[in-house]
């Protein structure tokens, strides 16, 4: 955010439609930066990973498609907490339950009406804003997750894994801090004192339960 404004990275191959979304985002308040393909979207993120609050992509691009971009940005330990809108053109509907098992926000079809675009915007943006405290021990477990999920047999879908956290988190003590400092000494400190065996146990004992009952 910047000056009061939430930032949007907007990746669009089609200068008009690219202009025509910029218009519509700013219109809307949002400061926009629009570039025109995914490997120019994956290097402004990579140098600004913490001045995005939203990425929206089409799906069709330059280079580095938006699948492609959507799969890297996940994949990063750095950019994978910036939230990705993806628009996919009607006939390729089949494509949006790949974005949604790779870790998109939310998808739109285009065209689409700009009236229920502005409250998907919202409502991810709503959903993705900054607590006033961190549970540390949920990155943690994430990232252990990552680690582990295919030892775990898990399947790799959005639902599965947030499921598999939830249940891991419910067994696992918080740990809050209200500073990027605080976060990263606080993750030191867990570490230190062995908590990685007592977050295995609890991912284990949730995976079991969700392979059991899968929610996807």
């Amino acid at each position: 955010m910047r000056n009061g404004r939430e930032v949007i990275l907007l990746v669009e191959g089609d200068g008009g439609t690219r202009n025509a979304e910029k218009a519509f985002l700013e219109k809307n308040h949002y400061q926009v930066i629009a570039v025109e393909d995914g490997k120019a979207a994956l290097d402004y993120l990579k140098d600004n990973p913490n001045g995005i609050d939203l990425v929206i992509s089409a799906l069709e691009l330059p280079v580095i498609n938006g699948i492609e971009l959507l799969k890297l940005l996940k994949l990063s330990q750095r950019m994978r907490d910036v939230p990705v809108l993806l628009v996919i053109p009607l006939e390729r509907e089949m494509e949006k339950n790949e974005a949604m098992d790779y870790g998109a926000e939310d998808i739109i079809l285009s065209p689409f009406d700009y009236r229920t675009a502005a409250n998907r915007i919202r409502n991810i943006l709503a959903a993705n804003a900054r607590p006033l405290c961190i549970n540390v021990m949920e990155e943690m477990v994430a990232r252990e997750l990552d680690k582990c999920i295919d030892s775990l047999g898990l399947c790799r879908c959005r639902q599965c894994r947030k499921d598999v956290l939830s249940l891991s988190l419910n067994r696992l003590k918080p740990r809050y801090v209200s500073t990027e400092k605080g976060k990263l000494l606080s993750c030191l400190d867990q570490m230190s004192y062995d908590c990685v065996p007592e977050m295995l146990r609890a991912l284990t004992e949730s995976a079991e339960i969700v392979k059991r009952n899968p929610n996807h």
